[in-house]
């Protein structure tokens, strides 16, 4: 007699290829100067420590988790309205070096209907690199970069 076993179900998040595929992904220069118009909502996805250490001018922290898992549950959408967006408001997601933010973004438009969010290609690292405008000291260490072939590793 074949005994039944539970296999335990772990959250894979689907390839960062395709994520990118479909959103809008916006380069560090075209994200300032919207940023600059004062028409969008810029928000830092990493986790609030290194918000703290550094982020970019005028940005709110709205963390989407590893991976942005949060991202995927209604209460991020309840975060992302106390912070003031909304499904038709312009949003300008960042993370370390844009990857989370782009899985962040991807929820957001696929599952929650927010029709304008984007998220910034290279995210704080190359903004910084590019000499623009930041509040605090921008840390980017290993665990921001990707690990490895085929493994993604956690843009905080």
């Amino acid at each position: 007699m074949t005994q039944m076993v539970e296999m335990p179900h772990k959250y894979v998040p689907p390839p960062l290829e395709l994520v990118k595929s479909r959103i809008e992904e916006i380069l560090p220069p075209d994200a300032r100067a919207e940023i600059d118009s004062g028409d969008a909502v810029l928000v830092d996805v990493r986790e609030p420590d290194r918000f703290e250490r550094g982020h970019l001018e005028g940005a709110v922290n709205v963390s989407s988790g590893e991976s942005a898992r949060d991202a995927h549950d209604s209460a991020y959408v309840d975060a992302i309205a106390k912070a003031g967006g909304d499904t038709g408001k312009r949003l300008i997601l960042y993370c370390g070096e844009g990857n989370r933010s782009a899985r962040t973004a991807d929820a957001l438009r696929n599952e929650h209907g927010f029709e304008n969010v984007v998220s910034i290609v290279g995210g704080v690292k190359l903004w910084n690199d590019l000499g623009y405008p930041v509040e605090g000291e921008i840390v980017v260490g290993a665990d921001d970069a990707e690990l490895g072939e085929g493994m993604e590793g956690d843009t905080t």
